[in-house]
């Protein structure tokens, strides 16, 4: 019983992360511009704010909880 209800959260947590992933706004404008050596602010100190602070305390927690299911699964 406790087996299965493990395994459902693993899937659920799996499908909210995909699904947080690809909401999260993506940094790699910044690595592009750093490499191609226009000005860009990949290196200055960027404080995430409002909702993409909340998806990206979500998307660690959630990425913790999901290798802790696994490694319970495992062990069982």
């Amino acid at each position: 019983m406790f087996d299965m209800i493990l395994k459902i959260a693993m899937v659920v947590i799996a499908i909210v992360l995909i699904i947080l992933c690809l909401l999260q706004s993506g940094k790699s404008d910044d690595i592009v511009n750093a490499l191609t050596g226009q000005s860009s602010n990949l290196f200055a100190e960027q404080k995430e704010r409002g909702i993409d602070l909340v998806m990206s305390r979500m998307t660690m927690i959630l990425g913790v909880a999901f290798f802790v299911i696994a490694i319970l699964l495992r062990m069982n």
